[in-house]
């Protein structure tokens, strides 16, 4: 049984089957003869094959480009690899488990956790190492220099026996509550935030390189104000090169209750500022409370994929999942029964996370003025073999809309000419083996009235470069030529003498090589124009921008 209260957020995790209660004599053994009688147990059912297996042989996120993980205690549930390839600590990672007299330390259950994560090749999180709830009773009676002490060496031992650890939640729900060692740490002092800027210092200086540092907040994507002042205090860390990545909790909570659900819309805003900052967003904590299997199934089809599909995530963690053995206070959460048996959500996750995810369009994007046969462009998606396109002149893509709709492997289509100076909208969905992902975004574009026609000439440059048009002057049409030495976003404008665009020729990334554009501006008057060619490489690094005059005569 997973334990955590709203406000404190105790954790604690028993993964027993029977009940004692009558039983004499003390905790410590009344727990071994409870976890002793339900090891015989489960090894019965199993041994008599009367406990149902699920029908998957490894995680369901293998081979994907993020995990997919749970949240387990010491006594890791058989079935665990069977669904889940990131594991986080519950009640065992946390410093008042671990440390419950000073000086004092027992790593068992801890060991046990990480070496189940590291024997297996899953991604361990640490959980966690600073938080107001759930630290030493005796850490509260000592002195402000003492606490310091006390603080770094834990973090310091944490670092150091857990090397190979993927990811650390270093400072927990900092606005949910100070520890009482937070004035020790620096308290608020300039930043507002010293306490966890030392806390963050220290888990740079003690854990192995390559280790991602996070903080860990919930009760954050429903609120636009929470939002940015999470942003700030994510801000402080990373402009000192302390944070590595961004925890999002994910509880039921955080997304609706009685009386209250919070909009998808302004989850989906708050999730999107947030990726805007850069560093990789890890949904920590995730579960949806419903009793009723269809309902809970109703809810994961809502915001699982609202996290699953972000670019920005990287990982989802489920805050337990199998039954007795979740947070007491949402006791519906699970996703298997004791029996084995995997409730409608958990089905349905299997499924859904084998499908490709959700591809992410690249260009043209509220592009005006672009070609009439521009090149849609998105980016590959993980596992997905082929990719299906609709371009259409309602947002909505009814039938009668729909003026281009195909089936292909590559993630660039060079379209047929369409109708001038018409506004279009177009997505992308992806396909593999095991099914279809949901349309992406829809994007829309403008087109102009000319047509672009763009040749490869085989030949790979050494730099980017832009060439003098030929002829030039000329009528009625020119050769634009251009050079690119390694993949990269392009974009081509043309621009009127008062800086007014009056054309897109490329708006999208294309590979190493050289390229010919024929332009005919037939439409526009006589007169001297400018063509600029903007480039940068898909990491963001290596913008070039080049600048030619362009001599037009009817």
């Amino acid at each position: 049984m997973l334990y955590r209260s709203h406000h404190s957020h105790f954790l604690l995790f028993q993964n027993y089957t029977c009940h004692a209660d009558s039983m004499a004599g003390s905790p410590r053994v009344y727990t071994r003869f409870k976890r002793t009688v339900s090891s015989i147990f489960l090894f019965l059912i199993l041994a008599l094959g009367l406990l149902p297996l699920p029908s998957v042989s490894q995680p369901l996120a293998n081979g994907k480009n993020k995990f997919l993980g749970a949240a387990t205690s010491s006594s890791i549930w058989s079935s665990f690899d069977l669904y889940w390839n990131q594991v986080t600590p519950g009640n065992d990672g946390k410093w008042g488990s671990v440390s419950p007299s000073q000086g004092q330390y027992d790593w068992s259950n801890l060991d046990k956790i990480y070496n189940y994560a590291i024997q297996r090749g899953f991604s361990y999180k640490h959980h966690n190492l600073v938080w107001v709830s759930q630290q030493p009773s005796w850490i509260s009676g000592l002195d402000s220099a003492t606490q310091r002490t006390e603080v770094e060496n834990w973090i310091r031992l944490v670092g150091q026996r857990y090397p190979q650890m993927a990811m650390i939640d270093v400072v927990n729900e900092p606005f949910h509550g100070l520890p009482s060692y937070a004035s020790a740490l620096g308290g608020s002092g300039a930043t507002g935030y010293d306490w966890v800027i030392t806390a963050f210092t220290w888990a740079r200086q003690y854990c192995a390189p390559g280790v991602k540092l996070l903080l860990n907040e919930y009760n954050v994507l429903s609120s636009t104000n929470a939002m940015q002042q999470y942003k700030r205090l994510i801000t402080l860390l990373k402009d000192r090169g302390l944070i590595d990545g961004i925890g999002i909790q994910g509880h039921t909570f955080e997304y609706y209750g009685s009386g209250y659900s919070y909009p998808i819309a302004t989850l989906k805003a708050n999730l999107d500022s947030l990726g805007a900052i850069g560093l990789p967003i890890y949904i920590s904590e995730f579960d949806i409370n419903e009793s009723n299997d269809a309902a809970q199934l109703a809810k994961y089809q809502v915001y699982f994929p609202l996290f699953w599909n972000h670019p920005a995530v990287k990982g989802i963690t489920l805050w337990g999942y199998i039954q007795n053995d979740v947070w007491s206070s949402y006791p519906y959460t699970y996703l298997l029964l004791m029996n084995g048996t995997e409730r409608p959500a958990l089905q349905w996750l299997r499924t859904y996370v084998l499908k490709p995810p959700i591809p992410m369009i690249i260009s043209p994007v509220s592009v005006i003025g672009t070609s009439c046969n521009p090149s849609l462009v998105w980016q590959a998606s993980n596992s997905a073999v082929s990719y299906h396109v609709q371009v259409a002149t309602d947002m909505l893509f009814p039938a009668s809309s729909i003026v281009v709709e195909t089936t292909i492997v590559d993630t660039l289509l060079q379209l047929s000419p369409l109708a001038a100076n018409t506004i279009f909208y177009w997505h992308v969905n992806a396909a593999n083996d095991d099914g279809t992902s949901d349309y992406s975004p829809t994007a829309l574009f403008k087109t102009g009235n000319q047509i672009t026609s763009v040749d490869v000439l085989g030949e790979i440059p050494k730099k980017f470069n832009l060439a003098q048009n030929y002829p030039n002057p000329f009528n009625p049409s020119t050769t634009i030529r251009y050079d690119i030495p390694k993949n990269a976003y392009v974009k081509i404008t043309i621009y009127d003498v008062l800086g007014k665009v009056v054309a897109t020729l490329v708006d999208g990334v294309q590979s190493a090589n050289t390229y010919s554009i024929d332009w005919s501006p037939s439409s526009l008057g006589s007169g001297v124009y400018f063509c600029r060619m903007q480039t940068r490489n898909q990491d963001g690094s290596d913008n070039f921008n080049f600048v030619k005059k362009l001599l037009f005569m009817k």
